[in-house]
């Protein structure tokens, strides 16, 4: 994004004159007059913002399309709470230029070409041939990778960022090579290949063409299941692979979610599928934990106690410490 401001840098009266992608848009009708007012959800790198123009609707909004990328200036105000940018009819345009639309999407804050090198390390290190063919099958592949690389991991709760599939996978695997570590009798190869792979369908449940959304595939047939038949297909090009190793490391992908309403047709058989399990499960949770209380710290609200979160059905304790932290990161922007 070009500009002096981002989307995280905003606050009530900043004044904006920066380049953002339009993630959404649509035409509302005024509550109390007639006619309609323009809704724009646009976004770069960092987050996104609704904002709104209240003159020359249609006209504004035949200007520009989903997926533009446009040059907005404004003010930004706060309405219930919640900034809005306000911009006039002509504080809109659109930019005619090349873009990668991952640079104008949320995402990760390490280094991905660097985590998927740290993957890529851990894969090599799986002893069984069998198992270690098929993960970097797909890690080796270059529009495996760059998919791999690029996937949040979902479009909500946890890791839902570009390079979000990466981040949250790398972290599995480390936690399951420490789970191996207290307990030995585990498989380490096959949990570790279990680890690498369990999310895979997501490279093709999720698509970030506009914003992070679920594509088709992913909404009907649910990444579970598309990740179980990437590796099957994988699986069956090589005579020679072990049935039973084939069921297991299959098991680990389909059970993965353990419950059935969060997809999982089966439940862990096995402990090497309750330890992915727990392991997928602990990350998850934790950032999608982390991920609300930044949120909540960075609103800047009065008191120790965060808005209700209806997701994790409680109040959040707001460190006055970290509170201070992230007022000084905006005045500092």
């Amino acid at each position: 994004m070009s500009g002096s401001k981002q989307v995280k840098d905003l606050k009530t009266g900043s004044s904006v004159d920066a380049t953002f992608l339009v993630m959404e848009k649509e035409l509302r009708e005024f509550v109390a007059k007639p006619g309609h007012y323009l809704q724009v959800k646009l976004g770069d790198s960092t987050g996104s913002i609704w904002a709104r123009c209240w003159d020359r609707a249609e006209a504004v909004a035949a200007t520009f399309e989903l997926g533009d990328i446009v040059r907005v200036r404004g003010v930004v105000d706060s309405f219930k709470g919640r900034l809005q940018l306000i911009f006039e009819p002509n504080g809109i345009e659109r930019r005619a230029i090349s873009y990668d639309v991952t640079d104008y999407l949320p995402r990760t804050t390490r280094d991905i070409d660097q985590m998927f090198v740290e993957l890529l390390a851990k894969a090599e290190r799986i002893e069984n041939e069998y198992l270690k063919r098929i993960v970097l099958s797909f890690l080796i592949d270059p529009a495996g990778a760059q998919a791999f690389k690029k996937a949040p991991a979902a479009k909500i709760h946890h890791h839902n960022y570009i390079g979000g599939l990466l981040e949250h996978t790398l972290a599995v695997v480390t936690l399951c090579e420490t789970i191996t570590g207290l307990h030995p009798e585990l498989d380490r190869d096959l949990l570790l290949a279990g680890a690498i792979l369990h999310d895979l369908g997501k490279t093709a449940a999720y698509e970030y063409t506009v914003r992070i959304d679920v594509t088709d595939e992913g909404g009907l047939v649910n990444h579970i299941v598309l990740g179980y038949q990437m590796v099957d297909e994988s699986i069956r090009r090589y005579k020679d692979f072990p049935d039973e190793l084939r069921l297991r490391l299959l098991h680990l992908i389909l059970s993965h979610h353990n419950y059935g309403e969060w997809g999982s047709p089966v439940r862990p058989l096995f402990a090497e599928a309750e330890a992915l399990c727990h392991a997928d499960m602990l990350d998850s949770q934790l950032q999608e934990f982390v991920q609300l209380q930044r949120y909540e710290e960075g609103k800047g609200k009065d008191g120790i106690w965060s808005d209700f979160i209806r997701s994790l059905d409680r109040f959040l304790y707001l460190s006055p410490e970290k509170k201070r932290t992230a007022a000084q990161e905006r005045e500092r922007t």
